[in-house]
């Protein structure tokens, strides 16, 4: 990543706007602190800007800001390089592709549920959980390791993420394929092929700045989330 070269304060004016918005004040403290996510937003400035620009709601203000603060985090990450949107803002399509060692290249897809963590809890109560996952997975190039970041607000005593994944696994092995139609696939082998490309998932919770993460790996998956990208990615989020 290019050292930055646009002085802050109109770095954040020109993707945030002069008046110092909400989202200035969320994500420009992490642009002080951080150099790499400096140099990353200048990077990358016209893409922030119009999305910041197209925001309607706070809720999208969260959403933006959730993604930028997992993006500011796995800079952090000296291991890691970070490339935004790579495959175009015009297709459904991961929103980072990232490069681990030098070598390794894999996606990253982020999205925040809105609503307390404790809303996405066991699999009977996670309809809107299920629905998201399920959606994501549209989004997920083959022949590649790929890697969804799931973050809700507040705290949770327990992680949804892997009895999601069960009870997903459970209805493909019933062949439901009146659900799976429901959620988008066109029966249980198109859902099982989307399924298979899903390499891992990260459950965030709490503020970004005191956030918890744990990770599920996907025993079926076609590229295998390794053990130790696994654990950079969990440490890189916290």
């Amino acid at each position: 990543m290019p050292r930055p070269t646009i002085p802050l304060d109109e770095l954040i004016a020109y993707l945030f706007g002069a008046d110092r918005s909400v989202l200035a004040a969320d994500v420009g403290a992490r642009l002080v602190a951080s150099p790499r996510f400096r140099a990353f937003a200048e990077a990358y400035r016209d893409k922030i800007r119009k999305k910041a620009r197209g925001l309607r709601d706070d809720e999208g203000r969260r959403d933006l800001t959730f993604e930028l603060t997992i993006a500011s985090h796995l800079l952090e990450e000296r291991r890691f390089a970070l490339e935004y949107e790579s495959y175009g803002a015009s297709q459904r399509a991961p929103d980072f592709r990232v490069t681990f060692r030098s070598t390794l290249r894999f996606n990253v897809e982020v999205r925040r549920l809105r609503g307390p963590a404790s809303a996405f809890g066991p699999p009977s109560d996670a309809a809107r959980l299920i629905r998201v996952i399920c959606d994501k997975l549209g989004q997920l190039p083959p022949a590649m390791i790929n890697v969804l970041v799931l973050g809700a607000g507040g705290q949770s005593t327990s992680d949804p993420l892997a009895p999601a994944m069960l009870w997903l696994q459970e209805r493909a092995a019933q062949r439901d394929e009146l659900l799976f139609k429901e959620r988008g696939f066109a029966g249980t082998r198109d859902f099982l092929r989307h399924y298979q490309r899903l390499s891992g998932a990260l459950w965030v919770v709490g503020q970004p700045d005191a956030q918890r993460a744990t990770v599920w790996r996907n025993p079926q998956a076609r590229h295998p989330l390794a053990a130790p990208l696994a654990t950079a990615l969990r440490k890189s989020v916290t």
